[in-house]
């Protein structure tokens, strides 16, 4: 069985701005923990405005379950609510600065049934303790283009340096449009790709106040990052890693 293991401690204490956004978003005591781990997270809005130093934050984002080097691509093959999906990412070389924050920005291309339906520039950056905050996306305009600090837009964090299970986080807040939370589901899953068999993997659940119906489970290996996405509420738009590109 393939295990990715986790690197050495390395002290990653959850930054201070980072605990007053977990407080705000959790709504059970530890002692519920078991339960809440099986329930859908119950959103908070508004979302608490995370007070962002740029000092605290690092270049290299090596968060062991979200780890993002620059050159890296990944294939996940799945389908979509009509057919056939693929999505491609790339982990470029560019940077945003994004509140002060030098941001490291990832390509994803979406298809269904072999035509484009998305291109994105995802904006990423993680602190000093290890906690990966999404800054943004440029979706070529619209709703769907956003980026924190503008027009009450605020970072979130899309994977915590020491998940525990049962913690609920804030993903994403863009007031009206997108108000996305994560909630840690297990740390212990064994799971099966085309690419082999993982255990320990991390098990996250995401949901939105905004989107009520829609729930989507996302598993993550160490040292490797998301290797299934699954729509388990809401419709069919599952994907899975098939390829691994730029890694020696």
């Amino acid at each position: 069985m393939t295990t990715a293991t986790r690197r050495g401690p390395r002290g990653r204490a959850v930054a201070p701005f980072l605990v007053l956004l977990l407080l705000a978003a959790c709504s059970q005591s530890s002692q519920d923990t078991s339960r809440v781990a099986e329930e859908s997270p119950a959103p908070t809005s508004p979302a608490p405005s995370p007070s962002i130093d740029p000092a605290e934050f690092v270049d290299e984002i090596d968060n062991p379950y979200l780890p993002l080097a620059p050159g890296t691509g990944h294939h996940f093959d799945g389908i979509c609510p009509t057919g056939p999906a693929s999505l491609v990412t790339e982990v470029t070389q560019d940077r945003e600065e994004i509140m002060g924050v030098s941001t490291l920005v990832v390509r994803e291309r979406r298809t269904c049934e072999g035509e484009p339906v998305a291109e994105v520039r995802q904006f990423y950056a993680q602190d000093e303790g290890g906690n990966v905050w999404y800054f943004g996306r440029d979706a070529g305009g619209g709703d769907a283009s956003w980026r924190a600090g503008t027009d009450g837009a605020q970072p979130g964090v899309v994977m915590l340096a020491e998940p525990m299970v049962g913690e609920i986080y804030q993903q994403e807040f863009v007031p009206g449009v997108a108000e996305d939370e994560g909630q840690v589901i297990s740390m212990s899953e064994d799971l099966t790709i085309s690419l082999g068999q993982f255990s320990e993997v991390l098990k996250i659940r995401e949901s939105s106040r905004l989107d009520p119906g829609v729930v989507t489970e996302k598993y993550y290996a160490k040292e490797l990052g998301l290797i299934r996405s699954q729509r388990v509420e809401g419709g069919n738009n599952n994907l899975e890693l098939a390829e691994i590109t730029g890694v020696d």
